[in-house]
């Protein structure tokens, strides 16, 4: 009778605490979760960045409009007047 309470005891930590046991399979099936959540960000990145890649490849205005904001292009003969800011008056 002991020795079967202590085989069973035995397994039972071994099917909790084991390489294959639950607590493993509880962090692997998590792990996968928080892969799984990444993996659809990545994609929905992906996509955004071919969208955009697209748009500069296909659609000229759009072309143009990022080089004028991240590049400061301008056309020929066009000229680009600066204003200083107003300074805010302190009360």
């Amino acid at each position: 009778m002991l020795y079967s309470v202590l085989i069973i005891s035995v397994a039972g930590a071994w099917s909790i605490f084991g390489p294959y046991g639950a607590l493993k399979y509880y962090g692997m099936t998590k792990e996968l979760h928080e892969i799984l959540i990444q993996n659809e960000q990545l994609r929905e990145a992906n996509t955004a960045l071919q969208q955009e890649v697209s748009k500069l490849k296909h659609d000229p205005i759009y072309l143009e409009d990022v080089a004028r904001r991240q590049f400061g292009l301008i056309k020929k003969n066009e000229v680009i007047y600066e204003f200083p800011e107003k300074k805010k008056r302190h009360q």
